[in-house]
């Protein structure tokens, strides 16, 4: 990705690691001598909102993972969009007879229909 004024490089979390934290932080509260302090956490006026960001965790991170493929999916299909108006522009400069065959057959592939 180039750089510019108007686009920042985007952080990806790792969400190995993010899953590790949470098994340890998770264990770490099973232990019997920290069930005590996790006890009375809970019973803080926030404390809930605590064990419900916890319990979240794991489906974000699913999530993210599923989005992420999504946009990478999507951008590999813009990409060959962008590839195959080019080629048909190239064509279309050069005289070929059918210059739109690029863009047909890149959306007929994305729709997964035969050629």
């Amino acid at each position: 990705m180039v750089t510019t004024s108007t686009t920042r490089p985007v952080r990806q979390p790792d969400l190995q690691e993010i899953r590790d934290h949470h098994a340890y932080l998770i264990r770490f509260a099973d232990q019997p001598s920290v069930r005590p302090f996790v006890s009375a956490l809970l019973t803080l006026p926030h404390g809930s909102a605590f064990a419900g960001v916890l319990i979240a965790v794991p489906d974000l991170c699913d999530e993210i993972e599923r989005l992420h493929e999504t946009l990478t999916a999507l951008r590999l299909d813009h990409h060959n969009l962008i590839a195959a108006a080019r080629a048909t522009l190239a064509a279309d400069h050069d005289g070929e007879p059918d210059p739109l065959y690029y863009v047909r057959d890149e959306l007929s592939a994305q729709r997964g229909e035969a050629p």
